[in-house]
């Protein structure tokens, strides 16, 4: 059994690595509130940030550039009313591309998809054989790879949306030797077509 002497001691010893662990954990507490405390901060410093560089006000929101015929989104744009085809004077011998409507933007190149609406008949005596005004919807074409006749292909270059054309096709450009329905063998087609939007091409 020990001497009051140190029995003292030793409950000095422990009162003193008592108090020594509760400072620990005061200075342990003491650091995580510091980091959470920067953390808060840099979050409502971002947040402050982000709202000067992208507030509401006018100057900030307004666009910088417009938007063309050629961007609005076509199945935005009403059907055009279906137009008189004005038959040629004389059977095309070679293609003719004639500006009815004047477009705006940029002039199309091969690779470009327009969607236009359009309306085709005979040449030699005006009969119509297809048209996409009374279905309501326009007809998409990538230009220059052959999805369509040479001479659709051909004209549509150098159009722009929200002109109307007209195309005088020869036989040979058209369907040539070919029958198709409503078209006999080496006629002739003239076409009256509307540029509704046009996509460049990759």
């Amino acid at each position: 059994m020990g001497t009051p002497k140190r029995e003292r001691q030793k409950a000095n010893r422990q009162y003193r690595l008592q108090e020594m662990a509760k400072d620990a954990r005061k200075r342990k507490s003491k650091r995580v509130g510091l980091r959470v405390g920067l953390i808060v901060g840099a979050v409502v410093a971002i947040v402050a940030l982000v709202n000067i560089l992208g507030g509401d006000d006018e100057e900030a929101t307004a666009p910088t550039t417009t938007v063309s015929v050629s961007t609005v989104p076509v199945s935005t744009l009403p059907t055009p009313d279906k137009p008189e085809v004005s038959l040629p004077a004389e059977l095309p011998t070679e293609l003719v591309v004639t500006e009815l409507i004047a477009g705006s933007g940029r002039e199309v190149v091969a690779g470009d998809t327009v969607e236009v609406h359009y309306i085709g008949v005979l040449s030699a005596d005006g009969t119509e054989f297809d048209n996409s005004y009374d279905r309501g919807t326009p007809f998409p074409v990538t230009v220059g790879i052959g999805q369509v006749i040479v001479g659709w292909d051909q004209g549509l270059v150098g159009v722009q949306a929200g002109g109307r054309y007209q195309f005088d096709i020869p036989a040979e450009l058209a369907y040539g030797d070919a029958e198709r329905p409503g078209i006999p063998a080496n006629s002739p087609l003239t076409f009256v077509v509307d540029i509704m939007s046009v996509t460049a091409g990759a």
